[in-house]
């Protein structure tokens, strides 16, 4: 079949998989992609510097790109670690009023970071919005002594009620910012430094038209892609997104000196027996 010109009009996903054949990942949220093919050349030179060829060598392929949601699965092919389930612990921040009795209670149960009585690992009372003072957890709420060993305004915490008792010197009303660990059960993605991005199969797939409207199936296949281990995450105003790139080796299993296949195809195509 001649294939003539066509439009690509959609990018549809980007699917990872190892090289013996495991699911890796797939971004089917594209924003953007792109292939970049290159090559090196040197001129052959004859007299006075005049060329005569050139030299063609080191035919390379990159293809990136970039998607609009967070991929779990790229994120362990970038980093070479994997995403265990298990019990886990995440630093918390409450924000809380202190009530009539002197008392407030954390949202969550505080564990303890050194033993019995180091359950909170910061306190402020806060002025006029702002954080100022901070207090220590002691054995018992207490004021702030003077003369010649002084001691800090303690507040005593009972991790089986969650409950942070105050010295009657913090009114009822008096906003506070509590910083603690919890102990959760959560996925875990560990980056180590002594592991690496890994290589993988990829595939891209798109949608194509042709000048009489026909539809076809574009699919660009990758039998060895290092996908690179460097990426950034940008986060505020904007909209986070997940990039992606990857360099087409040669000499993958079954693969010959293939760096990548492009195969078109009709939407209706059937199979072949």
């Amino acid at each position: 079949m001649y294939v003539g010109d066509y439009l690509i009009t959609s990018l549809e996903t980007f699917t990872g998989f190892g090289l013996t054949g495991n699911y890796l990942f797939t971004l089917d949220e594209l924003q953007n992609g792109s292939i970049a093919n290159t090559e090196e050349t040197s001129d052959i030179t004859g007299k006075a510097g005049r060329k005569l060829a050139k030299l063609k060598k080191n035919k390379g392929a990159t293809v990136s790109a970039s998607n609009g949601m967070l991929s779990g699965g790229l994120l362990e092919a970038q980093t070479g670690g994997s995403f265990v389930n298990g019990t886990t612990e995440v630093m918390w921040t409450d924000y809380l009023t202190v009530g009539d009795s002197h008392t407030a209670t954390t949202n969550y149960t505080a564990i303890a970071n050194n033993g019995a009585g180091t359950e909170i690992i910061n306190l402020y009372l806060k002025k006029d919005g702002v954080a100022t003072t901070g207090l220590v957890q002691g054995a018992k709420a207490a004021a702030a002594t003077t003369g010649e060993n002084p001691t800090p305004q303690t507040f005593a915490y009972d991790p089986t009620t969650k409950t942070l008792t105050f010295d009657n010197g913090v009114a009822a009303g008096t906003e506070i910012v509590v910083c603690y660990k919890r102990k959760i059960k959560a996925d875990v993605l560990s980056n180590d430094s002594d592991k690496f991005a890994v290589k993988c199969q990829l595939y891209v797939d798109a949608l194509g038209e042709d000048k009489c409207g026909n539809i076809y199936r574009i699919q660009i296949y990758f039998p060895k892609a290092d996908v690179s281990g460097e990426f950034s995450f940008e986060m505020g105003d904007n909209q986070t997104v997940h990039s992606f790139e990857a360099e087409a080796l040669a000499g993958a299993c079954g693969s010959g000196s293939q760096l990548w296949t492009y195969t078109v195809f009709g939407v209706n195509t059937a199979d072949v027996a």
